[in-house]
């Protein structure tokens, strides 16, 4: 499992540095470290929710974005405003 992990890291390197050929190596490792994270926690969340059914995760996804988009325009409208 290892040797297959280190080959998907090495092919998503390779393509990462064809997308971002100004990148540096370490650029492109942390790029690549966010991604392998994300995958993990992707499939953390898959495996924890596995009995849930998918309107539930669905419906609850879409009170989450609704909720976060409410918090977000009221934080903006107590701001105040730059001068022009």
């Amino acid at each position: 499992m290892a040797r297959a992990q280190t080959k998907s890291a090495e092919t998503l390197l390779a393509r990462l540095r064809e997308r971002h050929p100004q990148a540096n190596d370490r650029e492109l490792r942390e790029k690549l470290a966010r991604i392998q994270r994300g995958r993990e926690l992707l499939q953390r969340i898959g495996e924890r929710f596995a009995g849930v059914p998918q309107e539930e995760i669905e419906r609850e996804a879409v009170k989450a974005v609704k909720q976060a988009r409410r918090e977000r325009r009221e934080r903006s409208s107590t701001r105040p405003h730059p001068l022009p």
